[in-house]
């Protein structure tokens, strides 16, 4: 079920059409859009108002019935609103603040309002707009759980008028023979019955009362009406929801059963019971905040959890899914479902071997909830989050509540952020981070090569997420051109840097300067053998295998690069031992050990990166180091009085300022 997509141009159609729904849902038998579809469209308004600052007052967000309800001509002793419903997470949250809250069900029938007066009905009302309804009372004398007589005292009681399915069924079957169409559900039935006139549908409404007037807690408040005769809502549920040891999973246990109960409901009701507790929490501008209202998605299985399976996705992002037996959903049957996040899955609590509910958001993708804490065994212990990437160990990026693994190795993601880095890769600016997820996600790009071949059509119409509920938003064509330009620059990127970009282990950015300084060509370092990559400084025969195949393994991804033009080195670049390679080698002949500390700014190599500064050494014989040591033999020091200016002049080692420095490339 696709979500709305709401705009400027349509925003006045879609609200009036959501209206319409609701007041259709709330007064008449007529379904104009289904419970799930009218969810989706209020949540897409609400987004869209939030988005443009937008204050409405259509009433939709706050208002009874979402603004479908009417007023009537009696009027309500307190205002009577409609619960929040806030979604799972906030119910659980909810839950968690307030476990003694009991849990009753969400009858989806029409709430009604009846007084009684020395302990006789006096008048039943709809809730209508909160403030006034319509009167009923004539038409639910004799209803089934309301009682004609109650006691002596005069009293209000609050509850909901439903029709159960035999009596649906009854109802259906004398419109039947009337040539009407049948209720399209129990909801729709209760509105339509209450509008006809005289006893066509006479015994066939149900009462369950859920709030009694006064100050009592709730549950003595309960028992005194069902000692008065009434059916409450408390006393409609199985014992399997009574037993269970804490709210959720109550709920759970109510949703694992709704479809046997007789009687409709569409959600579960959680309030907390003490009178003092609830005065202390108070009411908000529309509805208690001492309770809250649970909606069940419209189809829900019961599944046990097998197993919590972690995977890194080709974006480095951990994926967390859980598999339980295979159980038909509405025609389809499912076995896996995404868990979402690590703090989703903690606050849920679902562990392996928990029955949950099984169930497909937007009647397409499969999702779990509500484990059945009531059922667990004993020995049942909470999952635990990773303490690193299940693939390399290495500790998560915890930044988001997405953990992510930045190891180029375990993910597509991991290698294209670092095939186009600054410091190590391609300097491609704008192809990392989001955009590269979202280029990967449209399975444009793969490895490195990839980039090379996007064409500016694909990236300007590159979908980045969505804007405005349903609204795709998009790279751009403004952007589009500045990233293609990038990728043209990156063609002429030095061999090191192209060789780093193939993200092969033991090939980073110090070996693959070397490899590069040795071998002058990609064609030359692809044919050398396992013994030539050996002969490299600090390479040697272990790490030389795993480049040797990481190379042969790269072959394609190579090729691609070389047909788009990258640049794959110069047979000119091989012999290194040449004069200007030998302005930074010992007499012998050997490379010298250079290290560089400070700034580089104002100087004469001021427009070198710090990774470029360190090629440069490289190009010109040398060996770049990063620490002081017996073995340095130059330090190039923009910063006097520093910690590696001390200890060379403590080593007696040559120490020269940027410029002297990029005199010594020169030649002078």
């Amino acid at each position: 079920m696709r979500n709305f997509n709401i705009t400027a141009e349509n925003y006045d159609q879609l609200v009036a059409q959501a209206l319409s729904a609701a007041r259709a849902y709330e007064q008449t038998d007529i379904e104009e859009m289904p419970d799930d579809r009218f969810d989706i469209l209020l949540a897409a308004i609400l987004a869209y108002e939030t988005a443009n600052g937008i204050s409405a007052s259509h009433g939709l967000h706050s208002a009874v019935g979402h603004g479908g309800a009417e007023g009537g001509n009696v009027e309500h002793a307190s205002p009577a609103g409609s619960l929040e419903k806030p979604g799972e997470e906030k119910v659980i949250e909810f839950a968690a603040a307030h476990p003694d809250a009991v849990v009753e069900p969400k009858i989806d029938g029409m709430a009604i309002i009846v007084r009684y007066r020395d302990g006789r009905l006096f008048s039943a009302a709809t809730r209508g707009d909160g403030y006034t309804g319509e009167d009923v009372t004539v038409k639910v004398r004799g209803v089934e759980g309301l009682p004609e007589a109650a006691g002596t005292g005069d009293f209000e009681v609050r509850g909901e008028l439903y029709l159960n399915e035999a009596n649906l069924g009854q109802a259906n079957a004398i419109r039947a023979a009337a040539g009407q169409a049948p209720f399209r559900n129990a909801r729709n039935g209760v509105a339509g019955m209450l509008n006809k006139d005289g006893s066509t549908y006479a015994g066939l409404f149900s009462f369950a009362a859920y709030t009694l007037g006064g100050d009592a807690d709730h549950l003595d408040a309960m028992q005194e009406l069902s000692a008065l005769g009434f059916t409450t809502a408390r006393s409609l549920l199985p014992q399997v929801v009574l037993a269970a040891d804490d709210p959720m999973a109550a709920v759970a246990a109510l949703g694992a059963v709704r479809s046997d109960l007789g009687f409709p409901i569409d959600g579960a009701v959680l309030k907390v019971p003490a009178a003092a507790d609830r005065k202390a929490l108070g009411e908000g501008p529309h509805a208690p905040k001492w309770a809250v209202a649970y909606k069940y998605p419209p189809v829900q299985v019961p599944a046990v959890i097998e197993d919590i399976e972690l995977e890194i996705g080709k974006t480095g992002r951990l994926s967390i899914r859980a598999r339980f037996t295979p159980v038909d959903v509405d025609g389809s049957t499912i076995g896996y479902a995404s868990l979402h996040n690590v703090q989703d899955l903690l606050k849920k609590d679902i562990r392996v071997g928990d029955t949950v509910m099984a169930y497909k958001a937007n009647d397409v993708i499969p999702q779990v909830h509500l484990p059945r804490a009531d059922l667990r065994d004993p020995s049942s212990l909470p999952w635990e989050p990773p303490a690193g990437c299940p693939k390399c160990g290495r500790d998560f990026d915890k930044s988001t509540e997405l953990w992510r693994c930045t190891n180029p190795e375990c993910s597509v993601s991991g290698r294209i952020s670092y095939a186009v880095s600054r410091d190590a890769g391609l300097d491609i600016d704008g192809v990392g981070g989001s955009t590269g997820d979202a280029l990967i996600e449209a399975d444009l790009v793969r490895d490195v090569s990839d980039i090379f071949h996007l064409t500016e059509d694909q990236l300007a119409n590159l979908r980045l997420g969505t804007g405005e509920p349903g609204a795709d938003r998009l790279l751009g064509v403004k952007k589009a051109k500045k990233i293609m330009a990038e990728i043209e620059q990156a063609k002429s990127r030095p061999l090191n840097r192209v060789i780093t970009a193939l993200a092969m282990r033991y090939a980073g950015r110090t070996f693959g300067r070397r490899l590069a300084a040795r071998f002058g060509t990609m064609e030359n370092l692809r044919c050398a053998s396992v013994e030539e990559l050996a002969g490299v400084e600090g390479i040697g025969k272990a790490k030389a295998e795993v480049i040797h195949a990481a190379l042969k393994d790269n072959g394609p991804v190579i090729d691609r690069l070389a047909a788009a033009g990258v640049n794959m080195g110069t047979p000119a670049a091989a012999p290194l031992k040449a004069a200007r390679a030998a302005r930074l080698t010992t007499p012998e002949g050997e490379a010298m050990n250079v290290v560089i500390t400070g700034s580089l700014k104002g100087s004469a190599l001021g427009s070198l990166t710090r990774a470029g500064a360190l090629e440069l050494i490289e190009a010109h014989g040398g060996r770049a180091a990063g620490s002081v040591s017996k073995t340095t033999s130059l330090l190039v020091c923009a910063e006097p009085g520093s910690s590696k200016f001390l200890r060379a002049q403590e080593l007696g080692i040559k120490i020269v300022t940027p410029d002297e420095f990029a005199q010594i490339l020169e030649g002078h």
